[in-house]
């Protein structure tokens, strides 16, 4: 069996189904493996506990994304102050961590304030440096000092990104972490709780459902998605898709939100040097472990940093503390985070038992509290490596892409660190890249003809 359609769309996350609702006059099918549409903003619900593929939180900045968050889903959404706090040396305190430090020991006080002075006066003195040629570890320690850099910025951000943080470049991080003044640092570390920092200090959740509220609305107002829907192959010269069942359905520009590296690994008609380039490209992925818990509020928070290497996880959430409807009456529900290597085993049974005991040490869980529910699921990939590889050669992989009518665009089709914010505007930006490709094909070919 074989279509044409104009527009062709892989995969129904976010991305996808914003560009699909801005192009809904062109027809054009939206292509997703999975039985449901969201992508990462997937829900499940099971035994009275509602669980999102970890924390998904709505961010919202962008005047224009916001209305359309309100028109695909209007009253759907609630407001939150964020609650976040960091465990770290033994005690609880607020996040962000480098505006944060009273309760930590002393000689932690005095050297995060006295590395943070040094890092000022280096500036000062020498002038902003050049983040473009920086690594993570060297922009953390200019911008922080060494103290922050030692006690929160370095251990947590390996733990998550798994490789060595000279290796990783910090053009991720401008948008994404709190850069306090001296005076918010002080104010902080003698006991005023410092807020408002950082590009989540509010948030949207919904009051029912889980994040699948969202991509639910959005497929709601579009007629074109296919689920269950695997790609196959994809013929860049031929300009067709074909999927696992057989069916080829041609097109004239392709919007794909697949993850990058495995797009050019099921690609034909490309240049021999883009499918060896999207080999190297890395990322992490991230164990769910979701639990539920028969006493209520286990935590105030809404979600915990664990920096530390003797704590399994780098974060742990509790989604009963966005929505009462996220567990039932009387009980607690918590999720954790585990950063994995992509071809690193783990243990299913050992992962959910050391989570326990590491919940326990950190007092979140008491020795009477009885987990009666658990699941864990897998992020893969979860997050993009910012190597020097991704930097050297991503630019011209999606840049030849586009020139044979592929936007590679998303989370993952650009290979980058992104909201769901930025992955709906990213979606709607591939709308638009669509409108402009077709008309110029549209031009050329009344020109031939």
């Amino acid at each position: 069996m074989s279509e044409h359609r104009p527009v062709v769309i892989l995969g129904g996350g976010l991305t996808g189904l914003a560009a699909a609702c801005h192009l809904d006059d062109l027809d054009p099918v939206v292509l997703e493996r999975d039985r449901e549409a969201g992508g990462l903003c997937r829900t499940y619900a099971e035994d009275g506990f509602t669980f999102d593929c970890t924390g998904h939180l709505l961010h919202l900045r962008d005047p224009a994304i916001r209305a359309l968050v309100d028109r695909v889903a209007p009253g759907a959404f609630a407001t939150h102050e964020r609650r976040a706090l960091i465990h770290s040396k033994g005690v609880f305190t607020a996040y962000p961590f480098q505006a944060n430090l009273h309760g930590l020991p002393q000689e932690i006080i005095r050297a995060c304030i006295e590395g943070f002075v040094e890092a000022q006066v280096a500036r000062a003195r020498d002038g902003e440096p050049d983040s473009a040629r920086m690594s993570f570890r060297q922009w953390v320690e200019a911008t922080f000092g060494r103290g922050i850099a030692a006690h929160f910025m370095l251990p947590y951000n390996a733990k998550l990104w798994r490789t060595d943080l000279d290796e990783v470049e910090c053009g991720w991080v401008s948008w994404s972490i709190p850069r306090p003044t001296l005076g918010e640092i002080l104010r902080g570390a003698f006991g005023t709780t410092v807020r408002g920092l950082g590009y989540n200090p509010t948030f949207l959740y919904p009051r029912r459902g889980g994040i699948r509220t969202l991509p639910d609305a959005f497929a709601a107002r579009f007629g074109g998605l296919r689920l269950g829907a695997v790609v196959r192959a994809v013929d860049a010269a031929a300009r067709t898709v074909t999927l696992q069942d057989g069916t080829a359905i041609g097109y004239d520009v392709l919007v794909s939100t697949l993850p990058l590296d495995r797009l050019l690994a099921c690609a034909t008609g490309l240049p021999a040097d883009l499918p060896r380039a999207g080999r190297r490209l890395r990322a992490v992925r991230v164990l769910n472990i979701c639990l539920g818990v028969d006493r209520p509020r286990v935590s105030q928070a809404h979600w915990i940093y664990f920096p530390e290497p003797e704590f399994s996880f780098y974060r742990v959430g509790v989604p009963s503390n966005l929505s009462d409807a996220m567990a039932p009456p009387g009980c607690s529900s918590l999720w954790a985070e585990r950063s994995l290597l992509r071809d690193e085993p783990y243990d299913e049974t050992r992962v959910v038992d050391e989570t326990i005991d590491d919940l326990r040490r950190a007092g979140i869980l008491r020795r009477a509290d009885r987990v009666v529910h658990r699941r864990v699921g897998v992020l893969d990939p979860a997050y993009v490596i910012y190597d020097r590889h991704r930097a050297r050669v991503l630019p011209d992989l999606l840049a030849t892409l586009e020139r044979l009518g592929i936007r590679s665009t998303g989370r993952f089709g650009a290979w980058e660190y992104n909201s769901m914010e930025g992955a709906m505007k990213a979606g709607i930006e591939a709308a638009a890249w669509a409108r402009v490709r077709l008309g110029l094909e549209t031009e050329a070919r009344r020109r031939i003809a």
